[in-house]
């Protein structure tokens, strides 16, 4: 592959995510076109990346680590204005309550934590907090401190460690080349800065685990397991879509893969005691039972396609499953997968909200980045995974 169609690739991805972000309330036709182009994107990664070699160790040019650098202060130094007045969305807000109301001894499920909902007549037991514990508990320190500005200080921290993940986790699955390829990648983006420094995005919470997990899944069934577990007790989605995506490599480190979950949902584990129904409700009944809303291509789309999209996303799960389970591929290619299983599940799910593609982006910067990181004669080795 010549040095033309790297670019060439790097610019159209960038331009796909550019489009996602501009496509939002009232365009979910649109941007459900330009995810679905990405999902076919990540089905082509994964095969391309099972069928080359590793590439070859080479020392990343200066001027990349130049460009790294200089995004890298540009997103601080946005990060440190937006510090200065937050504005965040409600799923920063209500973490704040649901904290607060933890400290005050109180249940955050019971409680009406989430204002919105209330104010758009959602029914009582619907109108708790919407995500798991451990979201909470990660913006105590700096939020209980900070208020506002604490959830952006924590995403600084929460987005800095995302970047160091990316780094080596790539760097592990491909070359240390690539890995400033998947940071430059993922750093040129204005998506994510704009979720998690501007508007106070917590998802990361739930992504950055599984970051780990994908680290130890070769060698730590049991580390993987614990990651997913936690990511999950943060938020559901994206957790459980990675549970195939980090089955371990051999049938006797499933037990300790399976046991390191159930350790990681432990924190909800009191929650789940105190009070089961309010915490059904405002996390599995309030998204099973929500409609389609106008960023997601179902909301104008008839019954049937949601039973197909849904359908849809069942065969691509299954297949993923399938396909580790009996091929145990590198890490590369469990990316790949991952992030093309979370494209299927937001193309299928009642919204396709901004915050939802920070689940996918570092997994799929890793992917493409090791291909782009790839030599032509690493290109033509036949089926190594990667």
């Amino acid at each position: 592959m010549s040095g033309f169609a790297k670019l060439a690739i790097a610019a159209l991805f960038w331009a796909a995510v550019a489009l996602v972000q501009t496509l939002n309330w009232g365009e979910g036709a649109g941007k459900a076109a330009v995810l679905f182009l990405l999902l076919l994107g990540g089905f082509i990664l994964a095969w391309r990346l099972t069928r080359m070699h590793s590439p070859r160790a080479a020392r990343a040019p200066r001027w990349l680590i130049v460009l790294v650098a200089v995004l890298a202060l540009g997103q601080a130094a946005y990060g440190v204005a937006r510090l200065q007045h937050p504005r965040l969305i409600d799923m920063a807000t209500t973490t704040l309550a649901a904290g607060q109301t933890i400290l005050a001894g109180a249940n955050p499920y019971t409680q009406p934590i989430d204002r919105d909902a209330a104010g758009l007549g959602v029914a009582a037991e619907f109108q708790g907090y919407k995500y798991l514990p451990m979201m909470a508990a990660t913006y105590l320190p700096l939020g209980e401190t900070l208020g506002e500005r604490g959830v952006l200080a924590t995403n600084l921290l929460l987005l800095a460690a995302t970047l160091f993940l990316i780094f080596r986790l790539t760097g592990i699955a491909a070359s240390r080349q690539a890995g400033w390829i998947a940071i430059a990648l993922y750093l040129a983006l204005p998506l994510p800065a704009q979720q998690v420094l501007a508007k106070g995005s917590t998802d990361l919470v739930a992504v950055l685990p599984l970051l780990i997990g994908m680290l130890a899944v070769e060698r730590r069934a049991f580390w993987a397991g614990l990651c997913i577990g936690l990511s999950i007790s943060a938020k559901l989605f994206p957790g459980i879509l990675f549970i195939p995506c980090l089955l371990p490599a051999r049938d006797t480190g499933r037990g300790r893969y399976a046991l390191g979950i159930m350790v990681g949902l432990l924190p909800i584990l009191p929650f789940a005691l105190a009070s089961p129904q309010a915490l059904i409700d405002n996390i599995l009944l309030f998204n099973l039972l929500r409609a389609p809303d106008s960023t997601s291509w179902l909301a104008t789309a008839p019954h049937a396609a949601i039973w197909t999209a849904r359908a849809g996303f069942a065969v691509i799960a299954i297949s993923v499953t399938a396909y580790i389970a009996a091929r145990a591929p590198g890490v590369a290619v469990r990316c790949a997968a991952a992030a093309t299983l979370v494209l299927a599940a937001i193309l299928a799910g009642p919204a396709a909200h901004h915050n939802y593609h920070l689940w996918w982006l570092p997994f799929y910067t890793v992917a493409l980045a090791a291909l782009l990181a790839a030599t032509s004669a690493d290109l033509q080795k036949p089926r190594a995974a990667l």
